[in-house]
C-alpha cells in the first residue's frame, strides 16, 4: 500500500466500485414502476449469492469459525438494510434516499461513544452536526406539510441498520475475511427472502427492459462493485476508500437527474454535499478504526 502507483490504482477501483453503487440505485428506482422495492432487494441477494458464493468456495474462504449467529444477523440485516433503502429511495428520490442512509457511520459513532467508550476526534464530533443538518436539508425537515415522512422513516431505518450492518462487521472482520463475510452475508439475505417472499410468486410476467435492470442491480450493482472494492482494499488503505465510498449519494442524484428527471434544489444539492463532506471527513481524520471497508 505504501506504493503510490498501487494505491492510486486502489483508489481509481474504489471509485469505479462508488460509481456504480451510484447508478444501481438509479436504475432500481427506475424499475419500481414494474416491481416491488422488496422483490428489488430479493433479486439483488439471489444474484450477488449466486455469483460471490462459488467465488468464495472457489478461493477456499467459505469455512467458519463459530460465528454462526453473528452471519445470520448479518444476513437478515442486508435484506433488511437494501429493501429500507430501496423505498426511501422509491419516495423521496435518489438522491435524497441514499443521503440518509449514509447517516449511519454518524450513528456508528454515537455507539462508539455512548456504548463502547470510545475516545473520537473533535473533526468528528463537527462533521457528526454538519451531517444531521445536511440531512434536514435534503429531506425538506422544515416543509412539514410537503415533507413524505414515510419516505423519510425508511431512509432513517436504512440509516440504522447500515450502522448496525457496519457494527456486525467489524466484529465478523476480526474473526472471518471479507469474501467469506459477504458470500455468507447475501447466502443467508437470499434464504431470508425465499421464505419472505416465496419465489413461487414472482411476477414473471416482466418486460424484458425489467429484467435487465434486475440483473444490473444484482451483478453489476452489487456483486461487481464488491469484488472491486475488495481488490482496492489490497492496494489502498481502508479510510482512504472509505473517503472514496462517499461519492456514492452523489453520483446516484447525478444518474437520477440523468435517467429520471429526478431534480434537486439548491437546498437539497447543499445538503447533499454536507453529508458527503462530514461522513468523509470521519472516515479520514474521525474514526481510524471504523469499519467502512463493507459493501453498500
Amino acid at each position: 500500500m505504501d506504493d503510490p502507483a498501487t494505491q492510486k490504482l486502489g483508489l481509481a477501483l474504489a471509485l469505479t466500485a462508488a460509481f456504480l453503487w451510484g447508478v444501481s440505485g438509479a436504475v432500481a428506482a427506475d424499475a419500481f414502476a414494474d416491481i416491488s422495492p422488496a422483490r428489488v432487494a430479493q433479486v439483488r441477494a439471489m444474484l450477488a449469492a449466486l455469483l460471490l458464493a462459488p467465488y468464495a468456495w472457489w478461493k477456499g474462504m467459505l469455512q467458519v469459525s463459530g460465528q454462526h449467529g453473528w452471519l445470520v444477523a448479518l444476513g437478515v440485516n442486508l435484506a433488511a438494510v437494501n429493501v429500507t433503502f430501496y423505498w426511501a429511495i422509491d419516495r423521496l428520490g435518489v438522491g435524497p434516499g441514499a443521503t440518509i442512509q449514509f447517516l449511519g457511520p454518524i450513528l456508528v459513532l454515537g455507539w462508539m461513544v455512548v456504548v463502547q467508550g470510545r475516545q473520537v476526534t473533535r473533526v468528528a464530533w463537527v462533521a457528526a452536526v454538519g451531517a444531521v443538518v445536511g440531512v434536514g436539508l435534503v429531506s425538506r425537515a422544515w416543509d412539514v406539510g410537503g415533507a413524505d415522512w414515510v419516505g423519510v422513516a425508511a431512509g432513517l431505518a436504512s440509516a440504522v441498520l447500515f450502522a448496525s450492518y457496519l457494527l456486525i462487521g467489524e466484529h465478523l472482520g476480526r474473526e472471518l475475511r471479507a469474501m467469506t463475510v459477504m458470500a455468507w452475508g447475501f447466502l443467508i439475505a437470499a434464504a431470508f427472502w425465499a421464505v419472505a417472499a416465496p419465489l413461487w410468486s414472482f411476477p414473471t410476467d416482466l418486460a424484458a427492459g425489467v429484467w435487465a435492470k434486475l440483473i444490473w442491480v444484482g451483478v453489476a450493482g452489487t456483486a461487481l462493485p464488491f469484488l472491486i472494492e475488495f481488490a482496492a482494499l489490497r492496494r489502498a488503505a481502508a479510510g482512504l476508500v472509505g473517503v472514496v465510498a462517499t461519492a456514492e449519494p452523489v453520483v446516484g442524484a447525478v444518474a437520477a437527474w440523468i435517467m429520471l428527471e429526478q431534480q434537486l434544489d439548491a437546498a437539497q444539492i447543499i445538503g447533499g454535499l454536507m453529508v458527503v463532506v462530514s461522513v468523509a471527513s470521519i472516515q479520514q481524520w474521525g474514526l481510524p478504526e471504523a469499519p467502512y471497508d463493507i459493501v453498500r
